[in-house]
C-alpha cells in the first residue's frame, strides 16, 4: 500500500472517536481544491505492506478507531487486506472515498464501520460534476455507491460537501439535499467549510475563498426542523462539528 502519512492521533476525523489517521497516495480526480493536494505527485509516499501498518496501529493504545483517508484509498489493491487486519485488531474501521469505485466498497463492507463520501455536486448532473472535480467522472459510479451504503444498516453512512465559495453555489447544496431526500437517505449528510492549506497549493490561494460560519448557516437555515430522513451537521472552524438543529436553537436562545 502506498501512504503519504500517518497521524497518530486525531479527534477531527471521526466524531466523536479519537483515531489514527492514514493517508494513501493517489487519486483518480483532480479537484483543484483538494487539501492534499500534494498525495497526488509522482514519487511522493513509500509501499508499506498492511501487516507492517498493523504493527505501527497495534503500538498506538491511545486510539480505538483508524481512519483510511488520501487521496483515494479505493485505489489501493490492498485495501480490502488492510480493512481486514484493522477489524479483526478490534478496531473502528473508517474510509473516506470520492465514490467512484462501488464494486471495492462492496468488498470492504464486511470490515468496514464507517464510509465518509465525498459528494461534490449533485451525482445526477454529470457535467457540475465534472467541473467541480475538474474530472472525467462516471456519476453513475457515484450513484451506486450512494445506493450500497444507503442499503447497508451496519455501517455508519456520512455525506460530506466541501463548501468552495467562488466553486461551490448554494444551488449545488440544495440539489444534493434534494437528492438525499428523494432517496431517502439515512446517514448523516456534512456541510464543511473549505479552509486554504499548504496541501492546496499557492496557485490556487486567491482562486477560492473561505466561506463564513454564517454563510454556511443561512444556506442550510431553511431546513431546520425540515421532515428529513437524515441529520445535517455543520462542519468549521467556529463550531467544529455540530447539528444544524443545535446550532440554529443555540443561537436563538443567544438573541
Amino acid at each position: 500500500m502506498k501512504i503519504g502519512g500517518i497521524i497518530d492521533i486525531s479527534t477531527k476525523d471521526i466524531p466523536n472517536k479519537s483515531s489514527m489517521v492514514i493517508f494513501t497516495v493517489g487519486c483518480n480526480f483532480k479537484c483543484e481544491f483538494c487539501q492534499n493536494k500534494y498525495l497526488l505527485y509522482d514519487g511522493v509516499g513509500k509501499s508499506v505492506e498492511p501487516k507492517e501498518l498493523i504493527k505501527i496501529i497495534r503500538s498506538n493504545q491511545l486510539v480505538g478507531s483508524v481512519s483510511i483517508s488520501g487521496g483515494e484509498p479505493t485505489l489501493q489493491e490492498d485495501l480490502p487486506e488492510l480493512c481486514r487486519l484493522i477489524s479483526e485488531e478490534g478496531k473502528y474501521v473508517s474510509v473516506d472515498t470520492n465514490g467512484s469505485r462501488p464494486d471495492i466498497i462492496t468488498y470492504l463492507i464486511p470490515y468496514i464501520n464507517r464510509v465518509a463520501l465525498d459528494m461534490k455536486a449533485n451525482p445526477l448532473d454529470l457535467k457540475r460534476y465534472q467541473e467541480v472535480s475538474s474530472s472525467q467522472v462516471d456519476v453513475s459510479k457515484i450513484v451506486g455507491t450512494f445506493q450500497i451504503l444507503n442499503s447497508n444498516e451496519q455501517v455508519d453512512f456520512e455525506i460530506r460537501t466541501t463548501h468552495v465559495e467562488n466553486l461551490i453555489t448554494p444551488n449545488d447544496i440544495h440539489k444534493i439535499i434534494s437528492f438525499l431526500k428523494e432517496n431517502q437517505f439515512s446517514g448523516t449528510y456534512v456541510l464543511q467549510q473549505y479552509q486554504y492549506s499548504e496541501g492546496v497549493e499557492e496557485k490556487y490561494k486567491d482562486k477560492f475563498q473561505k466561506p463564513t460560519h454564517g454563510t454556511m448557516i443561512d444556506i442550510l437555515r431553511k431546513y431546520k426542523d425540515t421532515d428529513l430522513s437524515f441529520n445535517i451537521y455543520i462542519r468549521n472552524e467556529v463550531v467544529g462539528y455540530e447539528s444544524l438543529n443545535d446550532i440554529l436553537s443555540r443561537l436563538e436562545n443567544e438573541k
